[in-house]
């Protein structure tokens, strides 16, 4: 179980020491981290750890607990993120974890964004930096579940914020082969994705990149699901790309999660209730909706945690459980 994460640390006795993780390889940051350092050339309590390679991260956490920084901002894509909490959880570098704060330094930044961290990384971190300084950290903490994912590869298991499965996967590279190299816009590039990916399975083509293996879901409410699936989410974000909340809210566990089956009936009816704001309610025929804690799902299908894509291994089930919760900086 994580420990609650502490309010603040300081390196004087009065300000805060912030840690800045910045992944010089995100998609953001090839153009925008002259910017960031600029910055933090300017701010005499910021330590900041930059790196190529994301395996470099548990070093940078390791440096900051021995500095006790009061604030950590990781500065990178969705997957920057996601490396980053799994080294905390399963590396537990630090007695009490601070609180995270997110900067929009990939490609999709939907992590981010679910934080209210819009727009060019530097203007955010100005941002965080006033708030520091005039000592109100605490009024923009809010605390997220964290999820973790095993593959039954041996691995440890990676942690984030967002899992997808069914035909999400088949979505996400359909979008990385056809979409990113267009190089437009982010927001227009997810609704052109979004729009196509259903389209294409609403009008019934087979060839539909939703279009997936069967798979069975299994949460811990006692439900056991089976079926070629368009969508399954499971998360603990308030909201997706596009402001999209597909995903159920009643129950007590920490992951929100949803499995919409593939076919006309069940996706038609997704995209009503979306449109409505209602698909959280349930009740419709081939939409799952519901919290867990814990989560088994059997089925050769591919899966995503935070964007980054694994395999499951042959025979082994994918495994989603909840440990608990960490605090981050909201804007």
């Amino acid at each position: 179980m994580l420990e609650k994460p502490i309010r603040r640390a300081s390196g004087d006795g009065a300000t805060p020491l912030v840690g800045i993780l910045s992944n010089c390889a995100s998609t953001q940051n090839r153009r925008r981290l002259a910017a960031v350092r600029r910055l933090v050339a300017r701010e005499p309590h910021v330590f900041h750890f930059q790196f190529e390679d994301i395996r470099s991260i548990p070093e940078g956490l390791r440096l900051f607990a021995d500095a006790r920084v009061g604030l950590i901002v990781i500065n990178g894509g969705d997957g920057t993120i996601q490396a980053t909490l799994s080294s905390i959880i399963n590396d537990n570098p630090f007695r009490t974890v601070p609180p995270l704060a997110i900067l929009p330094g990939g490609r999709t930044n939907m992590i981010a964004a679910d934080l209210g961290a819009r727009g060019r990384p530097e203007r955010v971190l100005r941002k965080l930096f006033r708030i520091v300084a005039r000592g109100r950290l605490d009024r923009h903490l809010t605390e997220r579940a964290i999820i973790t994912l095993d593959v039954g590869d041996g691995a440890p298991p990676r942690a984030g914020l967002f899992f997808g499965t069914g035909g999400v996967v088949n979505g996400i590279e359909w979008c990385r082969r056809r979409i990113h190299p267009l190089r437009i816009p982010s927001a227009l590039g997810h609704a052109i994705s979004i729009a196509w990916l259903v389209l294409s399975a609403l009008v019934g083509v087979r060839s539909s990149p939703l279009r997936a293996d069967p798979q069975t879901i299994v949460p811990d409410d006692g439900r056991r699901l089976h079926g070629r699936f368009a969508v399954v989410v499971a998360t603990t974000l308030d909201c997706l790309l596009l402001g999209l909340r597909p995903f159920g809210e009643d129950g007590t566990g920490g992951i929100k999660f949803s499995a919409i089956a593939f076919g006309r009936g069940p996706l038609w009816r997704a995209v009503i209730a979306l449109a409505l704001g209602r698909f959280s309610r349930g009740g419709m025929d081939g939409c799952h909706v519901g919290r867990a804690d814990h989560i088994r799902i059997e089925g050769p299908v591919p899966v995503t945690l935070d964007g980054e894509i694994y395999r499951p291994c042959k025979g082994r089930p994918v495994v989603l459980h909840c440990p608990g919760n960490l605090s981050f900086v909201r804007l």
